[in-house]
C-alpha cells in the first residue's frame, strides 16, 4: 500500500473529538486546524494516517501535558476507547466485544482495528487460553495509544486482571503482551 493511500476513517476521528471535549477551543483548535482538521467543517470520510499520527500528539500533549509521551497516549488511548464507544460505529462494536469475550476480542483485534482505518493489521497469536500476543504492522510512534485501544476494548468484555506491556517497538511495528 502507499503511504499516500493509509488512511484512518472519519468516524475514528470523531472518536478522538469526543475524548478530546472541553479542550477544543482556543489553541487546540487552530493546531487541529493546521494539522488538517478544521472542526467548522463536516468531518472527511478519511485522513491520511501522518494527520492522524499529529492529531493523536495534540491531544496527548493538551489533555495530559505532565506526562510524558509514552504515558500521555496510554492515557489518551484509555479515553479514546471511552468515547468511541459513545459513537455510532463504537456502540456497535463494544455490543459485540461484550458478546464475544475477552479471547475472541482479541482474536478478531485484526478485523476491529480495520474498522477504524486501512492499514493497522495484527497478528494474534494465543499462547494459552488467558495470555496473547499481539504484533502490529503500525503502532505508529507511541505504540502506548494502541496498546491502550486494545487493553480498554477489551475490559469492555468484563474481564478481570487482564495486564497489556508493550514487549517491543520497532517503530512502527509494535508488539503487545497481554495476559489475565
Amino acid at each position: 500500500m502507499n503511504p499516500q493511500d493509509e488512511v484512518v476513517f472519519g468516524h475514528t476521528v470523531e472518536g478522538l473529538l469526543v475524548a478530546l471535549e472541553g479542550h477544543l477551543e482556543g489553541p487546540l483548535r487552530t493546531k487541529l486546524k493546521a494539522a488538517g482538521l478544521d472542526l467548522d467543517r463536516k468531518l472527511a470520510p478519511a485522513y491520511p494516517k501522518a494527520q492522524w499520527y499529529q492529531m493523536l500528539a495534540l491531544g496527548s500533549e493538551t489533555l495530559f501535558p505532565e506526562l510524558p509521551a509514552p504515558q500521555a497516549h496510554w492515557h489518551l488511548g484509555e479515553r479514546f476507547i471511552s468515547a468511541y464507544f459513545s459513537t455510532n460505529m463504537g456502540r456497535a462494536l463494544q455490543g459485540v466485544l461484550k458478546l464475544v469475550g475477552p479471547s475472541r476480542t482479541l482474536e478478531r483485534t485484526t478485523r476491529n482495528m480495520a474498522s477504524g482505518s486501512n492499514y493497522v493489521q495484527v497478528d494474534v497469536e494465543r499462547l494459552s487460553p488467558t495470555d496473547y500476543r499481539l504484533k502490529v504492522n503500525d503502532a505508529g510512534i507511541h505504540p502506548e495509544f494502541l496498546g491502550a485501544l486494545c487493553h480498554f476494548g477489551t475490559m469492555t468484555t468484563g474481564v478481570k486482571g487482564l495486564t497489556t506491556v508493550v514487549e517491543s517497538h520497532a517503530s512502527p511495528a509494535a508488539t503487545y503482551r497481554m495476559r489475565w
